[in-house]
C-alpha cells in the first residue's frame, strides 16, 4: 500500500469550501471600506507588470495600483504625480513605474492595457468621452473599473454598461466602484 502525503494535498472539505470562502470576501468587499476593499480586490485582479490608464486623479488609487507592481498611466494634472509619489511613499511602494499625461489626447500611445480607472466626473459629457477613449484600450479579459455610482451620469454609464454585450459585471466594490471584463472585442468603423 503506498503512502500519500496528505500535507500538501488540499482536503476535500477545503475544495468544497473554497468558493464559499470567495463569496464571503466578495460581500465584504461589498459592504466595506473603498480603500481596504479594493485593496483585497486588487491582490487578486493586478499581476505585476499588467498595464493599466487611470482617467482622472485620485491618488489613493493611484498608489493602490502601483503597490502591485503594475505600470500606471495616470491622466491627470501634473502636481497629481507628487500627491501619488506622496502617498506611495507613505504605503512603502514604489512610484517608480507612474508615467503622466497632461490630458486624455497625448495617453493614445499608451496602446492596448490590461485595465482602465475611470474616476469620478463632475458631467456625463467628460465621462462618455473616457468611457470613448477607454473602451477601445482594454485586451479582450480586461477590466473596466467604473468609480462614482453614486452619481446620476455614473448609474447611467452603469446601465449602458451592463445591457452592453461586450462587458459583463465581475463585482461591485463598496458600492462605489463597479468591475467589468471586457468579454468581446469591439469593431470599429
Amino acid at each position: 500500500m503506498a503512502a500519500v502525503d496528505t500535507a500538501f494535498a488540499p482536503s476535500f472539505l477545503s475544495r468544497l469550501a473554497a468558493p464559499i470562502r470567495k463569496m464571503q470576501r466578495s460581500a465584504l468587499r461589498k459592504r466595506g471600506p473603498l480603500d481596504a476593499a479594493l485593496d483585497d480586490f486588487l491582490a487578486e485582479a493586478a499581476h505585476p507588470g499588467d498595464k493599466v490608464l487611470q482617467l482622472g486623479h485620485s491618488g489613493g488609487i493611484s498608489a493602490a495600483f502601483l503597490d502591485r507592481g503594475v505600470y500606471l498611466n495616470l491622466v491627470a494634472s501634473s502636481g497629481a504625480a507628487d500627491l501619488v509619489e506622496a502617498i506611495c511613499q507613505l504605503r512603502g511602494c514604489s512610484s517608480a513605474r507612474l508615467r503622466l499625461f497632461e490630458n486624455v489626447g497625448s495617453s493614445g500611445n499608451v496602446g492596448e492595457v490590461d485595465a482602465v480607472w475611470l474616476s469620478r466626473t463632475s458631467s456625463l459629457a467628460v465621462l462618455a468621452a473616457h468611457y470613448r477613449h477607454a473602451e477601445h484600450r482594454i485586451r479582450t479579459g480586461g477590466s473596466l473599473y467604473l468609480d462614482g455610482l453614486d452619481t446620476e451620469h455614473g448609474k447611467a454609464l452603469f446601465k449602458q454598461m451592463q445591457n452592453d454585450e461586450a462587458w459583463r459585471l465581475d463585482e461591485v466594490i463598496s458600492g462605489d466602484v463597479a468591475v467589468f471584463r471586457r468579454a468581446l472585442v469591439l469593431e470599429t468603423v
